[in-house]
């Protein structure tokens, strides 16, 4: 079964008052931005050094949903 991953980040106030500018003038939500960008540094990462196998990569940064 495939679970959700719960990730809290800190950001200056500065930062978030640019981003949440920058998802109002492109109308996405914060949460898809921010999941467009990763999935873009992923697909880049891949392409660049090779595909990435998720069997033993550990998730401790994260919380389940």
């Amino acid at each position: 079964m495939k679970k959700d991953k719960l990730l809290k980040i800190c950001m200056s106030d500065e930062m978030a008052k640019k981003l949440s500018f920058v998802c109002k003038s492109e109308g996405i939500s914060v949460k898809n931005q921010i999941l467009a960008l990763v999935r873009q540094k992923i697909s880049y990462f891949e392409r660049v050094k090779g595909k990435i196998s998720t069997l033993d990569v550990p998730t401790d940064d994260f919380e389940d949903v």
